[in-house]
């Protein structure tokens, strides 16, 4: 009970600090930028903080847009290069599905192969063991013949 008394004056003393009638027009810039970043709108966000910095360069919030500018162009930096990674990762998942069912095709063609080797071997065998019979007959036959 006492978090949620406490969290409702925390918002409304920074809802109070935040709004006043002659509020400078940097500092409406600036919460216009945070409640973008808020929004998660953080490139429209990035154009506000540099609208700041370029319109009020000298202001007390100058400081501060500078600060969240760097950090808002930094989170757009990684999640662009997030984006350049998944996809360079998906490129190389199709490229590892390519290889895989190549190897797997090769493989058939091995399995293939070493059974004709096998079958050709055996047919040497057999033709082998015929050609000896054939031999020795032919030797039996000159010996009869003498």
């Amino acid at each position: 009970m006492t978090r949620v008394v406490l969290a409702v004056m925390i918002v409304s003393l920074a809802g109070c600090a935040s709004w006043s009638p002659g509020s400078r027009p940097s500092a409406t810039l600036l919460a216009n930028a945070d409640r973008l970043v808020v929004q998660g709108q953080y490139a429209d966000a990035l154009a506000a903080y540099e609208q700041v910095l370029a319109k009020y360069p000298d202001a007390n919030e100058a400081a501060r847009a500078r600060i969240s500018r760097e950090a808002i162009a930094e989170l757009l930096a990684a999640r662009a290069q997030i984006v350049r990674l998944t996809a360079g990762m998906k490129t190389q998942e199709a490229e590892l599905i390519r290889l895989r069912q190549q190897a797997a095709a090769r493989t058939g063609e091995l399995v293939h192969a070493r059974a004709e080797i096998a079958r050709l071997t055996a047919d040497a065998d057999r033709l082998r063991t015929d050609l000896e019979q054939l031999k020795r007959i032919d030797i039996d036959m000159e010996r009869r013949r003498k």
